[in-house]
């Protein structure tokens, strides 16, 4: 039984620009944060640290 609060495995999310090509935001992204750890998500802008909270969040 994992102790952690939140664990992502090897997510991955793929959006479609106007010319219907597939864009990689997020490619095999693995983490887990234990319950009461505090954790950031750093990088430069575009690198998907706002997809993978909206993935997390369910938008």
């Amino acid at each position: 039984m994992s102790s952690a609060g939140l664990e992502l495995k090897n997510i991955t999310k793929i959006f479609e620009d106007k010319q219907n090509r597939a864009v990689v935001a997020v490619d095999d992204v693995s983490f887990s944060v234990k319950k009461g750890e505090l954790f950031t998500l750093l990088g430069p802008s575009g690198c998907g640290k706002t997809t993978i909270l909206r993935m997390i969040g369910g938008f």
